[in-house]
């Protein structure tokens, strides 16, 4: 899953490469594949985004290569992938401006954390759906939820931090369509910690005791889950591309 994630990753950045040089040659095909362009954006923060992005991408890889590595080197250069990929994020976007660490550095806390979370919910679904050991599965999803406690605490601070920040304060969140539309992604995330918390307090305790129907509705959960997930994720890719913090 991670080989296939970090692929179609590279695959899409790449793509956004050509679709940028477009846009500044007036939206077409010829302005797309206008070397000229290309190279404008290539030499700009773009250029730096992608050539992080894309080395973080296959870095990140390395951790399929525990045959031929040693575990902890192979774990170590896909965590170095990981911070690469974090370190593209804040290249270009609203977190370039003043103060510039602190916003980054929020960001890829946010980024971070949102990353474990979401990228755990295929796993636990897949996990919950064999027949292994309910007791055995019921211990890895107490174990998940723990950390994800601790995860989603700094999700919520960061992301409440950095929109306050950008905006300028609470006020313009009310007031501008940037503000809304991430109070409305705000009340997504809090519909997918309702279904967490039904997880971590009903049905992980009643997999755990046995009840033959406790997998199939915490696979519904889970996957209801993954749905909001992507809901969230169309909601920001509008919030970073279509509106801005400054109108």
């Amino acid at each position: 899953m991670g080989a296939l994630a970090a692929w179609a990753g590279v695959i899409l950045i790449l793509f956004q490469w050509p679709l940028q040089a477009g846009y500044l040659g007036g939206g077409n095909v010829a302005a797309a594949t206008n070397p000229m362009l290309l190279g404008i954006v290539f030499e700009g923060a773009p250029g730096t985004r992608l050539i992080l992005a894309v080395t973080g991408l296959l870095l990140v890889q390395v951790v399929q290569l525990n045959n031929l590595l040693p575990s902890k080197t192979a774990n170590s250069l896909s965590l170095v992938g990981v911070l690469l990929v974090m370190l593209a994020f804040v290249q270009v976007g609203h977190t370039v401006n003043t103060p510039r660490l602190v916003l980054a550095g929020l960001l890829i806390f946010h980024l971070m954390a949102a990353a474990f979370w979401v990228a755990s919910l295929w796993p636990l679904f897949h996990l919950v759906g064999r027949r292994h050991d309910q007791g055995n599965t019921a211990r890895i999803l107490t174990r998940f939820g723990q950390i994800a406690m601790g995860g989603v605490g700094l999700l919520v601070l960061a992301g409440v931090t950095l929109a306050t920040l950008l905006t300028g304060g609470l006020t313009p969140l009310l007031t501008t369509a940037y503000g809304q539309f991430l109070i409305g992604k705000v009340l997504i995330v809090a519909a997918l910690l309702l279904f967490a918390t039904a997880n971590k307090y009903r049905l992980v305790p009643a997999l755990e005791s046995g009840d033959t129907t406790a997998p199939r509705r915490l696979q519904r959960s889970i996957a209801l889950e993954m749905v909001l997930v992507v809901v969230i994720l169309l909601v920001t890719a509008v919030l970073t591309r279509v509106t801005s913090p400054n109108g």
